[in-house]
């Protein structure tokens, strides 16, 4: 179906619902004027208000700013407020105020008492330690007597529950140490059964595992280069020590029988001669070591003569010993094999390290995370616990210099008032939902008269509920008096919806005079 013919359909029906216009203005008529009475009839409602002002700054206000009960003060006028909706607070309010007199049961006393909680409003500002109080009443002296004794309630239960501020934030404050000391232990308990049941996997004062893992590499690293220079430097000297091994290969002659004591000669003979080049023979130390020197030639002559008498053949390597050269190397050599081991042992060292700490990096990753998570909480507790300590502190001194005063004052900024003006219903809106619904409610019963007596205006609507072809039609002819009195009707009905439309203007303009008129016809009616 095209937009042509949707539009066509409309307006068939529109011709339709034309047939029944007068029923629609009637219905129209009349479901206003219902309308206009209903909403007249509705009871005016006032509003009562009041706002209290209340200072919470205490003398002990700054000892608590940043605490949990920091703004003990303030929470507890709002829990009183919010004690004051209580079944017990609002039906003393409502026997105060003499509203339990409207109701007759002890059913109707709980809806009474119901709405009552669902219509006091007690709302603050926090910052500006402001609360106002409201309530909306049929009766406007019932309602500002309502926001009265709502107020009363408030400054009565809260001053009731003030009591000593020293004493309660005390108490208060002794009970957060408590609570947080208690917290500490179990924190400190917990962070030394851990690292006891994970002694190998704490990090040290080395760092946490990445740090020990690159240090330990950092050091096989190291010591793999430090054992290159020491193999270079003792493959070096084991081919000096080659060398002159070969010097002195040959023995000849008796010369050649030597004695243990050779090599240390010569060496002794090296010293003295450097010591002869800075001092005297009679240096001391130079005397010294002639008389040593002269000991041992003596028992490395001794030691001849007897390795000769008894036959026994030269010493090849006699002299090889004796020489100091080879000597010193011998010594260089033995003592790079010795660093050469300890640096092995440093390697194999290192190297296990390395690899526990990669075979372990699941579990010291784990332990490590939950050990920082550890110390952050007992972090957390310990510098608490501290600042609750010290806020004691400050609170017991204060409380030797200064007197105690009263925390909470109470001042009415403005005293319960209800406006002589109502703030509701809103007839107004009222009224105008009235007239949409009477203009929808006609156009409904327009049109569903229509579809109970349909009729054809057009060749395609009866061809297309016939199912038949349509051959021909005959168009209506009006006399001239006819025409004059379909426009006479269309006028008429003009009239009656613009009439329609000022009635409702004049119903919304004077909505208040109207509902007080017909609020004094019903009360006459009713005397």
């Amino acid at each position: 179906m095209n937009i042509q013919e949707i539009v066509a359909e409309v307006l068939e029906y529109l011709r339709g619902m034309w047939r029944y216009r007068w029923w629609a203005a009637g219905v129209a008529w009349l479901i206003s004027m219902l309308g206009w009475f209903f909403v007249y009839s509705l009871p005016n409602v006032y509003n009562a208000s009041a706002r209290v002002f209340v200072n919470t700054k205490s003398l002990m206000g700054p000892i608590f700013d940043g605490l949990a009960i920091s703004n003990n003060l303030t929470a507890q006028v709002e829990a009183v407020s919010r004690a004051l909706l209580t079944r017990p607070n609002v039906e003393a309010v409502a026997r105060k105020t003499d509203l339990d007199l409207r109701v007759d049961t002890p059913q109707e006393l709980e809806q009474l008492i119901t709405r009552l909680q669902d219509r006091i409003k007690v709302v603050g500002n926090r910052e500006l330690n402001v609360f106002g109080i409201s309530y909306e009443d049929l009766d406007r002296t019932k309602a500002r007597d309502v926001v009265a004794a709502i107020v009363d309630a408030f400054v009565e239960n809260s001053l009731q529950g003030q009591g000593n501020d020293a004493e309660m934030t005390a108490k208060a404050l002794d009970s957060e140490v408590q609570d947080h000391e208690t917290r500490l232990r179990k924190a400190e308990d917990e962070l030394a059964q851990f690292k006891k049941d994970n002694l190998g996997y704490m990090p040290d004062d080395r760092g946490d595992y990445y740090t020990r893992l690159q240090q330990a590499t950092v050091a096989v690293s190291q010591i793999e280069s430090q054992m290159r220079q020491v193999r270079e430097r003792r493959d070096e000297l084991q081919r000096q020590i080659a060398g002159e091994g070969s010097v002195f290969a040959r023995p000849s002659g008796p010369a050649s029988v030597g004695c243990s004591q050779q090599g240390q000669i010569a060496l002794l003979q090296n010293e003295l001669a450097a010591l002869q080049v800075d001092f005297t023979a009679k240096h001391p130390s130079i005397v010294s070591l002639k008389e040593i020197i002269a000991t041992l030639e003596e028992a490395c002559g001794a030691e001849r003569s007897a390795a000769m008498a008894a036959g026994l053949p030269p010493s090849a390597d006699q002299p090889l010993q004796a020489n100091p050269v080879y000597q010193n190397l011998r010594i260089q050599l033995s003592n790079a094999d010795v660093e050469l081991a300890g640096m092995q042992s440093q390697m194999a060292s290192y190297q296990d390290t390395v690899a526990r700490l990669r075979a372990d990096v699941d579990k010291i990753a784990e332990v490590e995370a939950n050990l920082k998570q550890l110390n952050r909480d007992y972090g957390v507790v310990q510098v608490r616990y501290q600042e609750l300590l010290q806020r004691r502190e400050q609170l017991q001194s204060k409380e030797r210099l200064d007197p105690v005063t009263d925390g909470v004052q109470f001042r009415t900024l403005e005293p319960p008032f209800a406006a002589f003006e109502p703030v509701g219903p809103n007839r107004p809106l009222f009224l105008a939902v009235v007239l949409v619904f009477a203009i929808g409610a006609g156009g409904a019963v327009a049109f569903g008269l229509n579809q109970l007596k349909p009729v054809f205006f057009t060749r395609r609507s009866l061809q297309r509920i016939a199912g038949l072809p349509v051959l021909g039609s005959v168009s209506m002819l009006l006399s001239p008096r006819q025409i004059r009195a379909r426009r006479a009707g269309a006028v008429m009905l003009a009239a009656s919806c613009i009439s329609l439309l000022a009635a409702t203007g004049l119903v919304v303009f004077f909505e208040a005079q109207g509902a007080a008129l017909l609020r004094q016809l019903m009360e006459g009616i009713g005397a």
